[in-house]
């Protein structure tokens, strides 16, 4: 026996849309959500002249649910609202092109982020995240480029340098040919107006200067005063990106992705693109993103030791924030006063390390008991000077002075790591730094393997700015959706 099949069976009564997509469809849940946003900041983008616009609550709800399912490019959200029911049902029935999404996007990409800060304020309206303990971390995800299209900046030199040479080359012969063809034809005889090999070279010497200058900026503004490295790489089609070379997996050209979560329920508060492929600025950026966008200002911020540095301790303490922080010894903790050449005497035979350090008292002391008390700053505020209590015998201190009493000259640096280690010794904020692994690092995951977004579709960091913000407000979205799916009367309300 088996069921009845037809597939020219007509209804009885006009269906609704609605009936084909389950009660508990996420479809539902993320049509109920979106709705709840505010979305005026984008419809005043319109006019009243030509023809109508799509809804913009229509095509953020396509996008929205398309990136929670993994379907991220125009063409596939375009064969999705044809095919798929839950699209059609987002979508109410319309087929929007995908040049029309294309448009979409490239009209709302500074909007991307209000989406993405009203996603955070659903989630505080709700009462489902409070943001007192939030955990930030970064993730390197794929440029839309790769090393095959980038070059060092010592060969940009050499080719730079032989493309002028050719160039010059060129134009003689063509020189020395017109002078033949005027003797020959006469003054009036038009020739070809440029050699095709000569017009190539032109081009690629146009290609590489750019992207030679652009390289120029970015050392300049990351290392201001130092000569660049031959070997750092740029990439002609996305100069903005980054190269990011890891053991084992060679060089690929990235960007630096971060994200700032509630560590109750993993709904990001914060999201940005960093200039580089390190994470030590990235704190001062979290904290004013969620201060100015969202009105959050969480108790405790538990972060890696790519963030330990004084710029994250200043950031952090000037708002009110704990920083729970894992900052790992120096491995040179010498000051720059202490690496003096042909200065011997002023090398210690115990390294600063080796001292323990009371920040409540700001006082070191070396390990045969001596206390070092605070005396002074530098004239540029980035190097103290540490004064023994009383004479000293021990060969702990730097520089002893004719009273018996000893020196130790310590940067600024170093104290804040000693302020961010102390602080992580409390318990409590031990507990919380281990609970960070199983907040921020599984949301990456979730994104990379649950969503399926490994590589941006968009070039330039502004685009791929707003590329992250769908992308986080999508996973907002789809986290939201599942902490209210136990209760989804309060969707409604």
């Amino acid at each position: 026996m088996f069921r009845a099949y037809s597939q020219t069976q007509t209804f009885l009564l006009p269906p609704s849309l609605y009936e084909f997509i389950k009660p508990m469809h996420p479809a539902h849940l993320i049509n109920d959500l979106v709705e709840k946003l505010d979305l005026s900041a984008l419809m005043r983008r319109y006019g009243v002249m030509g023809q109508p616009a799509y809804a913009v609550k229509m095509m953020i709800k396509v996008i929205l649910y398309g990136f929670t399912v993994g379907i991220f490019s125009a063409r596939k959200l375009s064969r999705a609202c044809q095919e798929n029911l839950a699209f059609k049902y987002l979508a109410g029935m319309e087929e929007p092109s995908f040049k029309t999404f294309i448009e979409f996007r490239k009209r709302h990409k500074e909007d991307m982020k209000g989406v993405f800060i009203q996603t955070v304020k659903l989630a505080k309206e709700l009462g489902l995240a409070l943001f007192r303990e939030v955990a930030l971390d970064g993730t390197k995800i794929e440029a839309d480029t790769s090393k095959h299209k980038a070059m060092s900046y010592g060969r940009m030199q050499e080719e730079e340098k032989h493309l002028k040479e050719q160039i010059e080359g060129l134009l003689k012969q063509g020189q020395d040919e017109d002078a033949e063809d005027e003797a020959a034809y006469g003054a009036e005889h038009d020739g070809y107006s440029l050699p095709e090999d000569l017009s190539r070279a032109q081009e690629r010497l146009k290609k590489i200067e750019e992207a030679k200058a652009a390289l120029e900026a970015r050392e300049a503004k990351d290392h201001p005063g130092k000569p660049i490295d031959p070997k750092k790489q740029i990439s002609f089609a996305d100069k903005e990106a980054r190269c990011f070379a890891k053991p084992g997996q060679g060089a690929r050209y990235i960007y630096n992705s971060q994200a700032t979560v509630d560590m109750d329920t993993q709904i990001i508060a914060e999201n940005h693109i960093e200039d580089t492929v390190t994470d030590a600025g990235a704190v001062e950026l979290a904290l004013e993103g969620m201060a100015n966008e969202s009105g959050i200002v969480p108790d405790k911020m538990a972060i890696d030791g790519g963030y330990a540095n004084q710029e994250t301790l200043e950031s952090c303490e000037s708002r009110g924030v704990t920083p729970v922080c894992a900052a790992s010894p120096e491995k040179s903790s010498e000051t720059a006063a202490e690496k003096e050449p042909g200065d011997s005497a002023r090398k210690p035979s115990t390294p600063i390390t080796a001292f323990s350090y009371n920040s409540k008292t700001n006082t070191f002391q070396c390990p045969h008991g001596v206390e070092f008390l605070f005396d002074h700053w530098n004239n540029n505020g980035t190097v103290a000077t540490y004064r023994s209590s009383g004479p000293v015998t021990c060969v702990c201190p730097t520089r002893v002075l004719k009273d018996g009493q000893a020196v130790r000259e310590v940067d600024k640096s170093h104290l804040a790591r000693r302020r961010l280690q102390e602080i992580l010794q409390v318990p409590e904020n031990q507990k919380l730094y281990g609970h960070r692994k199983t907040t921020v690092e599984p949301v990456f995951g979730q994104i990379k393997q649950g969503m399926g977004f490994r590589r941006y579709l968009y070039r330039g960091k502004q685009k791929v700015a707003s590329e992250w913000n769908v992308v986080c407000a999508a996973f907002n979205l789809k986290k939201i959706a599942a902490l209210l799916s136990a209760t989804p009367g309060l969707v409604g309300a």
